[in-house]
């Protein structure tokens, strides 16, 4: 496989999965607001699953580039760690709301 195919394939691996994490993440969320507590627990291990497949081509990919096999920035994969960084921070974001709702429902 030539080199740009499987970046273009990796940082597809990346954004699909970082989606994914963010939409479980979201999902949790419309439950914890539901008080589906449990349910939105599931969700966001669902979510942690998604990340991590994302996080794993990422460290691959920055295995590459340490390596000197890749020596140029390409579009595709900033686009791609784009979207795991905010996948990453909405989740972040979503899991302290959600503490913060179940705080608010035991009063």
């Amino acid at each position: 496989m030539a080199l740009e195919e499987k970046l273009e394939n990796m940082a597809m691996v990346i954004i699909a999965n970082a989606g994914a994490a963010r939409g479980a993440a979201f999902d949790a969320l419309a439950e914890a607001k539901k008080g589906n507590f449990e349910k939105a627990k599931a969700l966001l291990e669902n979510s942690d699953e998604y990340a991590h497949e994302a996080h794993v081509k990422h460290s691959e990919l920055l295995s590459m580039y340490a390596s000197g096999e890749i020596d140029h920035s390409d579009l595709l994969i900033s686009h791609a760690q784009d979207h795991l960084m905010c996948a990453e921070l909405a989740k972040e974001l979503i899991v302290e709301i959600i503490e913060v709702r179940k705080l608010v429902e035991r009063r």
